[in-house]
């Protein structure tokens, strides 16, 4: 039979192996709760740095690109060792916000686009980052849109096409990388820029050909009172004054 005092002899390390575990426990939330946060502080500094290339305020654009490199240097060094908090998804969608200004930043500069073992994010985040690249690039073919420029909105059309025949090449299980929304995400935004584009193009074409229109109808007028007057000026040469008297 065993006895109250075998029993707490037996399971006398009982709280030592919970206050561990809790130990454990509370770091592990302690890390995760920092990495979160960090992740945040990049996402936002992205999104404010995405900002100022739109508005063409590339220095701007440079410095939160510089806090978030920093920012997110700070998020590998905090999950070193965690793979359980880096594989949470927060992790992977600050470094996809970090690819996507660091992309469009460089196709806005004209340059290539930054390896991703140079700015040292995993493969997966860089692809799905780059497929977020191309609502940043309709976003620039619509701007130009509205200021009358259509060959760089077809540039910035192409920069778009460039990037889906790209991802398409990926057939590949959600599991290993989930690209295949993004894939019809990309479809579905250079089909509707694609139909705008041409829209605008057309609406240009028609006001070249108007402004051209009224230009030749002002030169029409112009020769036209040219003429008049010069005809007036003739019969005033003609009238006898002393017929007149």
């Amino acid at each position: 039979m065993i006895t109250q005092k075998d029993t707490n002899h037996a399971m006398k390390n009982l709280d030592g192996i919970i206050a561990k575990i809790e130990n454990h426990i509370g770091q592990k939330e302690k890390i995760r709760e920092d990495a979160y946060k960090t992740s945040r502080e990049i996402i936002i500094c992205c999104r404010k740095g995405i900002q100022q290339l739109h508005r063409k305020q590339m220095e701007e654009a440079e410095s939160y690109m510089k806090q978030a490199s920093a920012k997110l240097a700070q998020l590998y060094d905090i999950t070193t060792g965690h793979a359980d908090v880096f594989h949470t998804g927060f992790v992977e969608n600050a470094a996809q916000e970090f690819v996507e200004i660091q992309c469009l930043y460089n196709i806005m500069k004209g340059g290539d686009l930054p390896d991703p073992d140079a700015i040292q994010t995993t493969y997966s985040a860089y692809l799905l980052g780059l497929c977020d690249v191309v609502g940043e690039l309709r976003r620039g073919a619509l701007d130009f849109m509205l200021e009358g420029n259509t060959t760089k909105a077809n540039e910035y059309l192409g920069y778009m096409d460039r990037i889906y025949d790209a991802i398409m090449s990926f057939d590949y299980p959600s599991a290993l990388v989930p690209i295949k929304k993004r894939q019809d995400m990309v479809r579905g935004l250079i089909e509707k820029t694609r139909g705008e584009l041409v829209v605008s193009s057309v609406e240009q074409r028609i006001h070249e050909k108007t402004h051209e229109f009224h230009g030749l109808l002002d030169q029409v007028n112009e020769e036209k009172n040219n003429r008049k007057k010069k005809t007036d000026d003739t019969d005033d040469e003609d009238i006898d004054i002393d017929k007149v008297w």
